[in-house]
């Protein structure tokens, strides 16, 4: 039991600096991805949601939009959810409008916004 919360404490998880490198990452790898928005309110303990605008895919207006889980490093102390869900700019304004759905659990109330611009621009 003591060995646990000494080896839990060693191990922080840190959401919001982790998901900035997320962000960062997808927006230098993925030239289709117009902007990260990383939704805190409601995660689970270890996880981090995302919505990415995406305008290289294809708008989906009949279908339930669902987040891609990238379980990371699971099975370690590290292990964490990255929860991804790819939309593209049309669909983020029926977002925005409250005309298509998001994930339940999901909210845009505390959304932190990393574009691309601030992202790109650092060498």
């Amino acid at each position: 039991m003591v060995l646990e919360c000494i080896v839990r404490d060693i191990v922080k998880f840190e959401r919001d600096k982790l998901a900035k490198w997320y962000a960062t990452q997808h927006l230098k790898t993925d030239p289709g991805v117009v902007s990260v928005h990383y939704l805190p309110k409601n995660a689970g303990e270890r996880e981090i949601r995302f919505i990415e605008v995406n305008k290289l895919i294809a708008d989906r207006f009949t279908e339930v939009l669902e987040p891609i889980d990238f379980g990371v490093d699971m099975g370690k102390q590290t292990e964490h959810r990255l929860l991804v869900l790819d939309v593209t700019p049309k669909q983020w304004v029926k977002i925005q409008n409250q005309e298509l759905s998001i994930p339940n659990s999901w909210s845009l109330e505390q959304e932190q916004v990393f574009p691309p611009s601030r992202i790109r621009s650092v060498k």
